[in-house]
């Protein structure tokens, strides 16, 4: 099960402000100077559907189809019924595991504009903290501390 919930948690996103994907390598970010003005703690759902928890949804399948003809000593009706309520708890796990929890920021720029970052909770930073709120040409933004 162990190995089945390592598989699951790696499906999530990386949403650390220290990870770059390759796109972003050696692409020309702007960088911005602000100040933190308010921070909240969030969760950030990835597969928020039931079709997007293939994993789970076919794990919990199959080891409910077992677990039913297990118990229905073979017979069609409790493999079935196994089979359909262990994909859609596999499919609810999967979803759980896929959730993180990070910083919501609002930063206010120099020129008094304010921006929200969601990130990681790597780095945690303070009401009133001088950072650098850095957005690559894809849209991507992060913030460090300055």
């Amino acid at each position: 099960m162990i190995f089945g919930q390592f598989l699951l948690f790696s499906c999530a996103r990386e949403i650390s402000p220290d990870v770059y994907t390759s796109r972003q390598v050696r692409e020309i970010s702007t960088t911005h100077v602000g100040v933190i003005r308010n921070i909240r703690e969030v969760r950030v759902l990835q597969g928020e559907e039931l079709e997007e928890n293939g994993l789970g949804l076919a794990g919990g399948g199959i080891a409910g189809g077992i677990a039913g003809n297990a118990i229905g000593r073979g017979k069609f009706v409790p493999t079935a019924a196994g089979a359909v309520l262990g994909a859609v708890a596999g499919s609810f796990v999967e979803k759980k595991l896929k959730q993180q929890s990070a910083w919501e920021y609002i930063v206010e720029l120099d020129n008094g504009s304010l921006v929200t970052v969601v990130q990681g909770k790597e780095e945690e930073f303070g009401l009133g903290q001088p950072v650098y709120l850095i957005v690559s040409q894809s849209g991507g933004s992060r913030i460090i501390s300055q």
